[in-house]
């Protein structure tokens, strides 16, 4: 199954488009943070998971961000 027109298989060194922003360069993949959940109504205690995600450098501005893997949409041939 494809999410986001991604490959299968993802890996370093290709070019993905994040967001708005433009083409990316995969650099690593990494683990990042879900949306937090309360552990109990009405307590400020947060249970944290985490989900595949990927290390990314923006092309037109060099910036280096950990970006959530169903926000990168592949755009070459497979």
């Amino acid at each position: 199954m494809r999410i986001n027109n991604l490959p299968s298989s993802l890996r370093a060194g290709r070019v993905y488009h994040w967001l708005d922003q433009g083409p990316a360069v995969l650099l690593a993949e990494c683990e990042i943070e879900t949306d937090p959940v309360p552990i109990e109504e009405g307590k400020t205690e947060y249970e944290v998971e985490t989900e595949r995600g990927w290390v990314i450098s923006l092309l037109q501005t060099g910036e280096i961000l950990t970006v959530h893997e169903n926000t990168l949409t592949f755009t070459g041939e497979n």
